[in-house]
């Protein structure tokens, strides 16, 4: 079945299951004995007679099942109905189409499925008739065809009860249908064309809810794809002619559902969609793939630079501010292009290039920001260091707006393999989640003073089986787009805060401290926050046992999420440690106004504390940590000359390979045994 077709085809697919009348009635012993014999011959403890709603699916038998229903979006048995084979599932676990459904990943950790399709004499897929196990297997040829054999049994007793409630209600109703037959041959006309016209509305509404976006009106994916299709099948007849495809990703559009809320983000979708359709002809289309992404079709357009003007123009327009509900709002777009000139012979492609080219700008605001922050780093350090003498301090007040970044890519074959190369890594870190092949380390920090232990800095590793132990350096941002380091924020704050209660209840450290690194793009997790209430709350760690690391251009952020995230933690009685601190780029009214608890010297001026000026930068900031009761940790301390100079300059505590190296946990369990 094509795509064009499913919609049409899925209508009078329902309309057929409603005609039987089964949906929502009682158990039948009917239909439980086949769901009995399909378990029993296919050796499974959970057989289901399963049939699809509309949006969801309804179990008329089930055996080792609880539920009645369930969501048709997460239903194995959606799949079934959309071929006419048996459907064999031997691991969901490792089948991409189901390892992240509920239904697998949680309850009931449904591991293998095999499902027949119930098809009606005319050829349409009612539902299935389904077993279900809760560990990897396969089925024999045997299984399979009597699993075929019982679902067309299935279809004859439903065929046999609705055959059988028609006789029913036809001896119910003749006295009904022969006083309609005496009604006027008018009446019956004029209620039939009644009929017609709600029948003729309601398929036409029916169609266009299908084919477009509820929220702005605009054509959806599916309706687009349809429309691409026609320009592909015209480009291979009149290979002159051209279109471009352009896969827009806002910019920046979460913090405003996550702060503004939901209203706010569905005005400024509405907004943005009405800005791109006004810059556009009208033989192009724009339609709403869903969420924050959009996808335009420049149809017959006279040379690829004409979609690049096209893209400028978009990209100027969305990215003019906008005020909702007395609130101003700046966003951008990442745009990515592809043209026919690629030769594509499916609309699918099309658009997918055209995401490839989407990521690829994204990426590269990103890198740009970066880049751009790094240089107002490096410029304010020069500026620090020629001025040190008459200020002798490295905090500057700093212009805490950042434009907001945006680019457009054109696709070409370099971002397919570069695209390659990164989805191979992406499914190496889903597989790393579930092969548990993340583990924790802990650097030792010591009172530099006394040599004692003072806390640990949490470290996350990864065992790649090929490539050795990587520093989360090396993974962390693709596992913070891809989602999974939720998973990892989860179990890093569970495990090290349940080490925290162990370590602390030995003799020599009762007010041990751990630091945890936190990044700018898990502070857009607000589900963070009660996992971090609860894993304090669960192992009764007092105020400030727990501190989190930012970096130090985390302070001037003037994303509004970002400072309610940061203030929720102190709320929640965890610290806050800027880290790589003293590059010259802090504020000092950020430092006292979220109460900082602890200062990172960067390693850069422990590494030259040698030079005169890195030790002055190192003795401004052990004197200001002292001033404003806040913490001092030298961190990367790697020789005894780097150890006597700190010392020398009063710093309180230090961390480094001189010092200790990261532990793993075991580790740190055998080093206090001994102590």
């Amino acid at each position: 079945m094509t795509s064009d077709s499913w919609p049409a085809k899925e209508t009078l697919r329902l309309a057929k299951l409603q005609g039987y009348n089964i949906l929502d009635t009682l158990p039948d012993p009917a239909y439980d004995d086949i769901a009995t014999l399909a378990a029993h011959i296919c050796r499974t403890p959970t057989a289901l007679v399963s049939l699809i709603d509309g949006d969801r699916q309804w179990f008329k038998a089930r055996l080792g099942l609880d539920v009645s229903e369930t969501p048709r979006e997460i239903a194995f048995c959606d799949w079934t109905i959309r071929q006419p084979d048996v459907l064999v599932v031997e691991d969901a676990y490792r089948d991409a189409r189901f390892a992240q459904n509920p239904l697998v990943a949680g309850e009931p950790r449904i591991r293998f499925y095999a499902g027949a399709p119930l098809l009606t004499s005319d050829g349409y897929a009612l539902g299935s008739l389904c077993v279900i196990d809760y560990q990897p297997r396969q089925l024999t040829a045997n299984q399979i065809q009597s699993l075929q054999v019982l679902s067309r049994q299935v279809v004859a007793q439903m065929e046999l009860s609705f055959q059988a409630n028609q006789l029913k209600l036809s001896n119910e109703h003749l006295e009904q249908r022969v006083n309609e037959r005496t009604a006027s041959l008018t009446s019956a006309l004029n209620s039939l064309l009644k009929a017609q016209s709600r029948l003729r509305r309601r398929e036409i509404a029916l169609r266009h809810s299908s084919l477009h976006d509820p929220l702005t009106g605009l054509p959806n994916r599916s309706y687009f794809l349809q429309r691409l299709d026609q320009s592909v099948q015209l480009t291979s007849r009149q290979p002159k002619h051209l279109y471009a495809v352009l896969f827009i990703d806002l910019d920046n559009f979460k913090p405003v559902n996550d702060i503004l809320g939901h209203a706010v983000g569905d005005q400024l979708l509405q907004h943005v969609a009405g800005q791109i359709k006004r810059l556009l002809r009208k033989s192009d289309l724009v339609a709403r793939l869903g969420g924050d992404e959009f996808a335009v079709l420049l149809d017959d357009i006279p040379s690829e630079e004409h979609a690049i003007v096209v893209v400028q123009k978009l990209q100027r327009q969305i990215q003019c501010p906008l005020v909702i509900d007395q609130q101003q709002i700046s966003i951008g777009a990442s745009i990515g292009i592809t043209f026919s000139s690629h030769g594509y012979r499916h609309p699918d492609a099309a658009l997918r290039d055209a995401d490839l080219a989407m990521y690829q700008a994204k990426t590269q605001a990103k890198q740009q920001a970066q880049f751009r922050l790094q240089s107002r780093l490096k410029q304010n350090k020069q500026a620090f260091r020629k001025s040190l003498k008459p200020f002798k301090s490295p905090i500057f007040i700093q212009d805490e707006r950042s434009p907001v970044e945006q680019n457009f890519v054109v696709f070409d074959a370099a971002i397919q393999s570069g695209n390659q190369a990164r989805r191979s890594l992406e499914d190496e870190l889903r597989q790393a989640l579930f092969k548990d092949q993340f583990q924790l380390y802990y650097q030792p920090i010591f009172n530099l003073g006394s040599g004692q232990l003072s806390g640990f800095e949490v470290l996350l590793r990864w065992h790649h089986p090929e490539r050795g132990c990587l520093n989360a350096e090396e993974f962390i941002a693709i596992a913070e787009e891809i989602g999974i380091v939720r998973q990892l924020c989860w179990q890093t704050i569970h495990t090290a805060c349940q080490k925290l209660k162990q370590w602390r209840s030995h003799p020599s450290c009762p007010g041990l401290l751990i630091h945890l690194n936190l990044s700018l793009p898990q502070m857009m997790y607000m589900e963070l926050l009660p996992q971090w209430q609860t894993a304090i709350a669960e192992y009764h760690l007092p105020l400030g046992a727990v501190q989190t690391e930012i970096k130090e251009q985390i302070l001037l952020s003037s994303d509004p999420a970002v400072m309610s995230f940061l203030q929720s933690l102190k709320e929640l009685g965890i610290g806050l440690c800027v880290d790589d601190f003293g590059q010259g780029h802090s504020s000092l009214s950020r430092l006292h106004q979220l109460n900082i608890s602890a200062l990172k010297i960067d390693r850069t001026f422990v590494k030259e504390l040698t030079s005169a000026d890195s030790a002055d930068i190192v003795k401004t900031i052990i004197d200001l940590g002292r001033s404003a009761q806040m913490r001092v940790i030298a961190e990367g301390i790697e020789t005894q000359q780097q150890m006597a100079l700190l010392l020398e300059l009063g710093c309180p505590l230090g961390q480094g390979f001189w010092l200790a190296e990261p532990m793993s946990a075991a580790d740190v369990d055998e080093c206090l045994l001994a102590s």
